[in-house]
């Protein structure tokens, strides 16, 4: 080929055509660029202080103009603040850019390490003191968080808060309670619920529980994996403990050793303007 003058010449015209064509690109764009510039980037959404403080740095990173700014590495840029669950990016002529973003809603801390959202998703915050604590199994967060809400909701009427949740390899559930009042007054109390009829069981505590602290005293652990009742360990004079149990104990039942149930089967908004 490099001996025939006929296909040397229409290699170069070939480079030449090309090299032209990358050129006035490139000058397109710049052009675009200069004649449409974003000038403003609007941000929804953003309620955590930590998203707020780094929505800047976001913003200076954006490469292109109002053409050629690519909208889906944006929407990853924002999706990679540790807060962001997920972002939408448009555009709004002639020089406006509207981010919105959906930020998690924390639901409890994750084995220690990670916040668990609403939705059962791990996000990478350290978790904040007061979050119920989860300890469970990686692929179960969205079953824990589902049970999470589900218990909190039948606890909510008797004023109970989930300090913390174990659920096991083997699907055994666990409860730590706490008195959830201004000023509590019950001590903490942990339920075994097991692997079935849980929130009949939860339900089940939340209805016996103050009969049987009327007649025992405070409760600190509750079995109520037996069918018709529960197991209780008793909390005497502050520090002494006994076991009280219950199995299928009727009304009249008496003595501190029965823990009787009836087993009754304006959004944030963000300017930024780049010049």
């Amino acid at each position: 080929m490099w001996d025939d003058p006929h296909r040397l010449n229409r290699l170069s015209a070939w480079l030449l055509f090309a090299t032209g064509v990358f050129a006035g690109a490139l000058a397109t764009r710049a052009l675009t660029e200069h004649l449409f510039p974003l000038r403003e980037v609007t941000v929804l959404g953003a309620g955590q202080a930590e998203t707020r403080q780094a929505v800047g740095g976001v913003v200076r990173g954006l490469k292109g103009g109002f053409f050629t700014l690519d909208l889906d590495a944006a929407r990853m840029a924002f999706e990679g603040l540790p807060w962001v669950r997920q972002a939408t990016v448009r555009r709004i002529w002639p020089n406006r850019l509207v981010v919105e973003v959906e930020e998690h809603v924390p639901a409890a801390a994750w084995n220690g390490q990670q916040m668990l959202n609403t939705q059962g998703e791990r996000f990478p915050v350290r978790p904040w003191p007061g979050l119920p604590r989860v300890y469970a199994p990686e692929g179960s967060e969205r079953e824990v968080a589902r049970r999470l809400a589900e218990f909190q909701a039948l606890l909510d009427p008797a004023g109970w808060r989930i300090e913390a949740l174990q659920f096991s390899p083997r699907g055994a559930w666990r409860l730590t309670l706490e008195d959830g009042a201004a000023e509590p007054t019950r001590p903490r109390v942990s339920l075994e619920l097991g692997r079935e009829r849980l929130a009949e069981r939860v339900q089940r505590f939340v209805l016996f529980y103050p009969a049987a602290v009327q007649r025992l005293g405070p409760l600190t652990q509750i079995d109520l994996r037996y069918p018709n009742g529960f197991a209780a360990k008793v909390m005497q004079g502050g520090d002494k403990n006994t076991k009280a149990q219950a199995g299928a104990a009727r009304t009249g039942e008496k003595g501190p050793q029965a823990a009787r149930t009836a087993a009754a089967d304006a959004p944030f908004q963000r300017n930024t303007t780049l010049i």
